[in-house]
């Protein structure tokens, strides 16, 4: 039977069938000779939100009558629901861009919404998209919202918070939309402004050619989103946790800029490096995405890969790590902060009020156990 590690590295081999046809023997091998454990394997899949894209690549080199006869079926759903909500997604996109551009406002849209307007993906229903990410400029933030509210979006945050300050609005749905919407006045945290914030995404965006009046990034600022969202601000680094949809994100993009230059402008050389070299290795694709395999390169793939053949020590690690953080980093920060910074005090102040803040507080826990 197959290790966890193999199954995650056969995953990779899969996503890049298109750059290595040949690797459709060594695919076929491991399904017909190995003990595949495929509950396991889908778990993998449904995890890290790549179901429509196995399913597409697996079909583009007939390989699904290889499958167990229960399993493409599920699949083949999966990527149906997937694209047909994705057209949907498309549809309320250019209902908000249509409704802010009455009022002057040109958003740029963020991530996954960003890649499947831009035509990324050879498939509409290949991403799997949670929510509809969009920046404005910060004299737009508030009118935004305003605009979109008058839709008949709400949210559901709590008023203790001081909604000026927030990365994001809070997330607004609106029913018989398919998902929710995050206003961004910044692309990503503040401490990681220096390097990618919303001066340059606006400087550097690009019209969506099928869709006047709707802008993306850039392709490397795409590229650099998709690195620091998932590696420093999720601390994917810290937590050797990479998502097998930012990897097909970073191949697809690949092809369009030079990967190789991403640690030049993040200002975060060895991660980014570390990230370019186990996505290659991963996905079997040495000298992709960065010539050469640097010493900190190495190591991260090495502490990556004992992550993944001992999960149970490697969690109980991460525990501890993420214990400290909370106990010194959230809870000592913030109580320094409170101290130190008046709004802060009356921020803490406002949640300690709120009964609601609590049983939020609580569920914020729900994945850290």
């Amino acid at each position: 039977m197959m290790t966890y590690k193999e199954i995650y590295y056969f995953t990779g081999q899969c996503l890049s069938l298109d750059e290595h046809p040949e690797t459709r023997t060594a695919i076929v091998q491991k399904i017909e000779n190995e003990d595949l454990h495929w509950e396991e394997l889908l778990e993998l899949w449904s995890d890290h939100l790549v179901i429509p894209s196995i399913y597409l690549k697996l079909k583009g080199h007939d390989l699904l009558d290889l499958l167990p006869p229960e399993l493409t079926p599920l699949l083949r759903v999966v990527y149906e629901v997937n694209r047909v909500r994705n057209e949907k997604i498309l549809q309320q996109i250019d209902s908000i861009t249509e409704a802010l551009e009455k009022r002057r406002i040109y958003p740029v849209f963020l991530k996954g919404s960003a890649n499947l307007l831009d035509g990324l993906y050879g498939d509409v229903g290949e991403r799997m998209i949670h929510d509809i990410d969009f920046l404005v400029k910060e004299e737009n933030y508030l009118r935004t919202a305003a605009v979109l509210e008058g839709m008949g979006y709400c949210h559901d945050q709590p008023d203790y918070l001081d909604l000026k300050t927030l990365k994001h609005y809070p997330c607004l749905h609106k029913k018989g939309e398919p998902v929710v919407v995050e206003i961004h006045r910044l692309p990503v945290p503040e401490k990681y402004g220096e390097q990618y914030n919303a001066k340059l995404v606006f400087r550097d965006k690009k019209a969506v050619a099928s869709r006047p009046g709707t802008f993306v990034p850039s392709d490397r600022h795409k590229l650099a989103h998709t690195f620091i969202h998932g590696q420093l601000a999720d601390r994917g680094h810290t937590d050797k946790r990479s998502s097998f949809r930012a990897f097909n994100d970073l191949l697809l993009l690949s092809k369009r800029t030079p990967a190789f230059i991403l640690p030049i402008y993040t200002r975060h050389k060895n991660k980014a490096i570390s990230w370019l070299v186990f996505g290659q290795r991963v996905l079997g694709l040495p000298g992709q995405f960065y010539p050469i395999e640097t010493k900190a390169s190495r190591w991260f793939c090495l502490k990556y890969d004992l992550a993944l053949s001992y999960g149970g020590i490697y969690r109980l690690h991460t525990f501890g790590k993420k214990l400290m953080n909370l106990l010194f980093v959230r809870y000592g920060g913030g109580l320094v902060k409170a101290v130190l910074h008046e709004d802060h005090r009356q921020s803490v102040y406002r949640r300690l009020k709120s009964r609601q803040w609590y049983a939020q507080h609580m569920m914020s826990y729900k994945n850290f156990f």
